[in-house]
């Protein structure tokens, strides 16, 4: 096995967002001029600098349920994240503005 094969497979397994540790279900997003500021169900609530958070779509089974974002960790720093929603539709409707 190569180092390629085992980065690969280390990065290959989906994260569980259908569901979420209360860690990883969002209540909250607000964006304000280049951050978003997260609030998850735990009450924790972290802010990401914009391009560091990435806003997908998952509407398989295995994707969140509908209007229940999931949070995701991303990077290797913890500086990252993504944000994944049910449905393209959901994004604007769950993302407040300062």
């Amino acid at each position: 096995m190569t180092l390629r094969d085992v980065c690969f497979r280390r990065h290959s397994a989906a994260a569980d967002v259908h569901n979420p540790v209360d860690s990883g279900v969002i209540q909250a997003i607000t964006y304000c001029k280049d951050t978003y500021t997260i609030t998850t169900a735990n009450g924790q609530t972290r802010k990401f600098w914009e391009r560091n958070l990435r806003l997908k779509t998952d509407a398989s089974a295995d994707g969140p349920e509908k209007d229940a974002p999931a949070l995701v960790r991303a990077g290797m720093m913890g500086d990252r994240a993504d944000v994944i929603f049910a449905d393209p539709s959901e994004i604007s409707a769950h993302i407040a503005k300062c």
